[in-house]
């Protein structure tokens, strides 16, 4: 027979049995539905993340406790399992280098924040009067800390815009006063929309100098040092920046072994790097995970198709005793098997596309409009390739038993 009059044949038969296919195909749905979605949001957060990463620009880096250079700690918030190393005697001693176009230390905790009745806990970030050039973020109203309120530890706040909104609504903040867990602090600025940073919404933080914040917390290390190097390479400026950190720690480390460091230091291109690692690991796992529901889907088939070819045991007899070739029935249930699964996997691939579009959307609107949709390309053809497969294989011994049926005794099947 042709194989364009087998296709058909196995079409028709689905139709005629369109609810048990159906739910036959549910599985292949699901699993390839599944992969589509895992892929597609799995890309669009490591987009969305070296998307943050590269806004920053090539010049950044970080300064954090640990050990080594870039790698994986690189990529995401502070350690708190760390044991922290990185003080304000350090962001001092490289604050005095003329090659440093600007640099920041930075502590974080999330506090109680009150004004007359209205509360919020925001992220309360303690930084330096470098923190705006060192992040590219501006100021819509009044100032930004000042190097005399880092040095003199001022109970000074600067508000991102909705943290500004949620205190004071359409009351001006400037010269106002609200309290940090429990101490008062004189409001003095109003962060312009300044959007995430690393899945953190810098428009509900606050900002206030970072000596105060270590003292009312009672902490001796910062999180992480961030700076802008000047007219020199990006390795460069990380080997001078362990030789001064090496003398400030007071450590013996003459043939420069980055494992003996208490310290790490990552560029914008480590840290994209390992987010781009971290992403790719992330994708084939969850992938890998939504492929189970294929395998499942998969036994389903062939379990249904080991019923149909029960039930048209007397059709194969007939067709047999009119000169059907066991190659014959073997395609016709194979490809019946394929279809099924060709077809599921279809219905699947624009119902992942569909869902994920949807997801996306709703990450934008929430969160940022950083959140970019893309099809996975690789996801759909693997979706396709890994469902088609299914339905050779998993038809294949449903087939050959059909195709192996006597046809005397076929036809005598009651």
């Amino acid at each position: 027979m042709k194989i364009s009059d087998l296709f058909q044949i196995s079409w028709q038969n689905l139709i005629r049995n369109r609810r048990r296919a159906a739910l036959t195909m549910l599985g292949i749905v699901i699993g390839v539905m599944s992969v589509i979605l895992m892929l597609s949001v799995g890309q669009a957060a490591e987009n969305y993340i070296l998307g943050q990463v590269a806004s920053f620009g090539s010049d950044l880096v970080i300064i954090r406790s640990g050990q080594g250079d870039g790698g994986g700690n690189s990529a995401g918030p502070p350690n708190m399992t760390q044991k922290q190393t990185v003080d304000l005697d350090d962001y001092k001693r490289l604050k005095k280098e003329n090659w440093i176009q600007a640099i920041s230390a930075s502590y974080f905790s999330d506090l109680l924040v009150e004004y007359q009745g209205a509360s919020v806990t925001p992220r309360v970030a303690g930084v330096t009067q470098d923190e705006t050039t060192v992040y590219n973020t501006t100021i819509k109203e009044g100032n930004f800390i000042s190097e005399s309120d880092v040095d003199s530890a001022s109970h000074v706040v600067v508000l991102g815009i909705d943290t500004a909104d949620d205190l004071f609504g359409q009351e001006d903040p400037i010269g106002k006063r609200i309290k940090i867990k429990k101490q008062s602090y004189r409001v003095i600025g109003v962060l312009d929309r300044a959007g995430t940073r690393f899945f953190t919404n810098l428009d509900k933080g606050i900002y206030v100098p970072v000596t105060t914040l270590m003292s009312q917390l009672n902490q001796d290390f910062v999180f992480s040092l961030s700076l802008k190097i000047g007219n020199m390479s990006v390795d460069e400026a990380k080997e001078r920046i362990r030789i001064i950190l090496r003398d400030t720690h007071n450590l013996d480390n003459p043939e420069g072994d980055l494992s003996k460091d208490d310290f790490f230091i990552a560029s914008q291109e480590d840290t994209a790097a390992a987010a781009g690692m971290i992403g790719s690991i992330l994708q084939i796992l969850l992938a890998s995970i939504a492929a189970i529901s294929l395998i499942v889907g998969g036994v389903g088939i062939m379990n249904i198709m080991f019923v149909t070819v029960t039930e048209r045991t007397r059709e194969i007899g007939l067709r047999k005793a009119v000169g059907a070739k066991q190659g014959d029935i073997l395609s016709q249930f194979l490809i019946e098997a394929v279809v099924l699964c060709l077809v599921g996997g279809m219905i699947g691939v624009l119902a992942g596309i569909a869902i994920s579009w949807s997801g996306i959307q709703i990450l934008r609107a929430v969160e940022s409009d950083s959140w970019i949709f893309a099809i996975p390309w690789n996801g759909v053809f693997l979706g396709l390739g890994v469902s088609t497969a299914i339905g050779v294989i998993f038809g294949y011994i449903p087939a050959r038993r059909a195709a192996r049926y006597n046809a005397i005794k076929a036809l005598q099947y009651e």
